[in-house]
């Protein structure tokens, strides 16, 4: 009997590239990026931060792009959460202090869940060292836009590699069943 060639391999392949694929597809193709019109401004002085893995919902200390960074104001008992690949998350998280202006969806203002920040702007004292950060609506969008993009582009490539596996497979197991069937006679 011919040695055959197996076939499970590029399935499992097929399966696993369509998997990621599609979740990339589903997370990035239509992004849920409220109108900056729809934007409430909140201020007041940063009273905590911390960093929250994004996976699994607990507290972290290690700074990763899967992580966000949680914050609370003085007199006002939200949580509002800057996501780990939106611009500036390393300089936010080590100069998160002193008085913010944050602009969050009006929608979220009412919902006890952290709420996202789609635009910060640092004041800080005069005799201040260090520069003081703003990050608006228009670098957020503009970010997750080439982001987002470049998902949705490897989600795509990712599809199309799941189906080609599929073709694979299909052949080698047809080749193997012509084997087969030519050595048996």
């Amino acid at each position: 009997m011919p040695k055959q060639i197996p076939v499970w391999p590029y399935f499992f392949l097929a399966l696993l590239s369509g998997a990621v694929g599609i979740t990339l597809l589903y997370y990035n193709l239509d992004p849920d990026f409220p109108a900056e019109n729809s934007l409430e401004k909140i201020s007041g002085r940063v009273d905590r931060v911390f960093l929250i893995d994004d996976l699994s919902g607990k507290p972290t200390t290690i700074i990763k792009p899967i992580n966000s960074i949680h914050f609370t104001l003085e007199d006002n008992e939200g949580v509002f959460r800057y996501p780990g690949n939106w611009p500036g998350y390393s300089k936010l998280w080590y100069q998160l202090s002193f008085h913010v202006d944050i602009w969050v969806p009006r929608s979220d203002i009412e919902n006890k869940n952290p709420r996202v920040v789609y635009r910060i702007e640092q004041q800080v004292p005069d005799n201040w060292v260090v520069e003081p950060f703003s990050f608006s609506y228009q670098q957020i969008a503009a970010s997750q836009g080439r982001s987002g993009q470049s998902y949705v582009q490897v989600g795509w490539v990712l599809t199309a590699a799941s189906a080609g596996f599929v073709v694979i497979a299909l052949m080698v197991r047809t080749w193997n069943r012509r084997r087969r069937e030519s050595h048996g006679r």
